[in-house]
């Protein structure tokens, strides 16, 4: 539990720093993010999400923009420091990435949009792992 709570700490003041500003018009997830399958586990939506942004930043910012690569190595220390866990969690990071360049965001608005809807998708995902493991 404290693993999830130092987690939460790491995680959410990134996802912030991409939530909508006050005022701005409410985005909706798309269809595919808000109908993941409910076999899988927070954590490792979480890991899909920071494989997307993590795609995202490599896109527009270069191949130095590892930011949300270091928050995935962070998680995978506090969460999962080995065995299956970890191999899935690396592998939905994976598939996040890959999913977001089959996407092909263009850098400027679109993908400050895409930023902030994945930004959503994980606060969404840290609330329920900190409703899960803190309350």
């Amino acid at each position: 539990m404290i693993a999830r709570l130092a987690l939460l700490a790491l995680v959410v003041p990134a996802l912030a720093a991409f939530a909508p500003k006050p005022g701005a018009a409410p985005l909706q997830m798309n269809t595919q993010a808000a109908q993941q399958s409910d076999a899988t586990y927070p954590l490792e939506q979480l890991a899909g999400v920071l494989g997307e942004l993590h795609a995202l930043a490599f896109l527009c910012q270069g191949s130095g923009a590892q930011q949300w690569r270091r928050r995935m190595e962070e998680m995978l220390n506090l969460e999962a420091p080995g065995g299956a866990m970890r191999q899935r969690m690396i592998a939905r990071f994976n598939e996040g990435f890959r999913q977001h360049q089959q996407r092909r965001t263009r850098c400027g608005a679109e993908s400050e949009m895409e930023a902030q809807r994945l930004a959503l998708q994980g606060q969404a995902l840290s609330e329920t792992l900190r409703r899960n493991y803190a309350d």
